[in-house]
């Protein structure tokens, strides 16, 4: 007697060739979108006086990135990789929409380090 989960087909179906096409869209999308997130900001630092500010604000990401990968590096191995996964994506939604809904540039950069962190 088998269940219904057991009928169930794996990465919904797809096998081979497709299965690759898929995920290598994803993954496109993924880094496209990482690399949007990373550089790009809708923000009130336009301007030629802001742009030590708008600098700033782009490279604090880094900052988290660093602390991240040393909580990674440290705590990775006895999580393990699904687990550490799922941890930095979670941090990593709590940094967006810290980011998204910030009103003040404090709270841009606290959002940003947040998002840092989460990128293990």
């Amino acid at each position: 007697m088998t269940t219904v989960a057991q009928k169930k087909k794996p990465y919904f179906g797809l096998t081979g060739g497709w299965l690759t096409f898929w995920i290598t869209v994803a993954c496109a999308t993924d880094m496209t979108l990482f690399g949007y997130d990373q550089g790009v900001f809708i923000h009130d630092l336009v301007g030629p006086t802001k742009t030590t500010m708008l600098s700033t604000v782009t490279a604090i990401y880094d900052i988290g990135c660093f602390f991240g990968a040393l909580v990674a590096f440290t705590i990775g191995e006895h999580l393990g990789r699904k687990k550490a996964i799922l941890l930095g994506t979670t941090i990593m939604a709590v940094g967006g929409i810290l980011q998204a809904s910030s009103f003040s540039l404090a709270q841009m950069f606290v959002g940003r380090i947040v998002l840092g962190l989460g990128n293990e």
